[in-house]
């Protein structure tokens, strides 16, 4: 299993900091960095060229759809899960309009996100 780079975006740094505790744990997982906002994320795709963003729908400035759309212009984008509290199907269809390749549901964050980013590693997602 390769090593995945990820970014967190999320404006809720408790959230960020409860992820990053788990995430740490998992040596296959490195956290590339953190945005908090959806201007951070695309600066931050760029600069870092993460494997793979988990990154929040509603966010100040700019939020996670505009973000997904952006950052999935760059050359070779990363891998882009939404996650929301708003787990609903038409916010799962407007985060894959915006080229969002999964979407979880913060209540059950951990539970999804981590077979997503498991076969991102085994190189079984594209």
């Amino acid at each position: 299993m390769r090593t995945l780079r990820v970014l967190l975006v999320d404006d809720h740094d408790g959230f960020i900091n409860a992820a990053m505790r788990h995430f740490r744990k998992v040596e296959w997982l490195d956290i590339a960095g953190t945005a908090g906002n959806g201007l951070e994320a695309i600066e931050r795709s760029e600069a870092l060229r993460p494997d793979a963003i988990l990154m929040d729908l509603a966010m100040p400035e700019m939020g996670g759809l505009q973000a997904t759309r952006l950052i999935k212009a760059q050359d070779e984008p990363p891998y882009i899960v939404i996650a929301s509290h708003f787990d609903d199907a038409e916010h799962r269809e407007h985060a894959m309009r915006a080229g969002a390749d999964g979407f979880v549901s913060k209540l059950s964050y951990l539970q999804e996100v981590m077979p997503i980013l498991e076969r991102l590693a085994q190189g079984e997602a594209s």
